[in-house]
């Protein structure tokens, strides 16, 4: 098939990089507004240390591991924010380059717009990779959240142990 001469495929290059686009926004939004609840759990807890400094005891030591995974998942929220936008430049480049060859090949009457397609291809498949690059930093976040759960839980589950007995 020759791309150069079916508008269809042309469309596809620019259609699919700007669906693209809009998706890694909905990502951003996401993992932005995550980003704030896990800052704003990490301020929390760093009150709770702080408010407690004179204090070395089961809770305390608690607190201080839940800040340190608090950190560890804001670190890792901000590299999937770093990979969205990454996705989100990557995606419309190839809309873009895209647009480019297209107006070059109608206007100048450019035979071959294969480097444009192949340009267009580097930049989309640079923010496909980014966009699962940013979701896998997403799951190991959402497993860290996960364990300091577990980790509350247990620890409620032995002082209600200890205040029954």
């Amino acid at each position: 098939m020759d791309l150069s001469s079916n508008p269809l495929a042309l469309l596809t290059f620019l259609s699919a990089p700007a669906v693209l686009t809009n998706a890694s926004c909905v990502l951003l939004f996401g993992t932005g507004n995550r980003y704030g609840r896990a800052i704003d759990r990490v301020h929390e807890l760093a009150d709770s240390v702080r408010a407690r400094l004179s204090v070395h005891d089961e809770e305390q030591d608690l607190r201080l591991d839940q800040l340190r995974a608090g950190e560890q998942r804001a670190a890792l929220i901000v590299r999937a924010l770093t990979c969205f936008y990454a996705a989100v430049a990557g995606f419309t480049a190839s809309t873009l380059i895209c647009l480019i060859g297209a107006v070059l090949h109608s206007v100048d009457g450019v035979r071959s717009i294969t480097a444009f397609l192949a340009a267009a291809l580097v930049a989309g498949t640079g923010g496909m990779l980014s966009i699962i690059a940013g979701a896998l930093m997403l799951v190991r976040e959402s497993w860290f959240s996960f364990r300091i759960l577990k980790e509350e839980r247990a620890f409620l589950r032995r002082f209600h142990n200890a205040t029954q007995t």
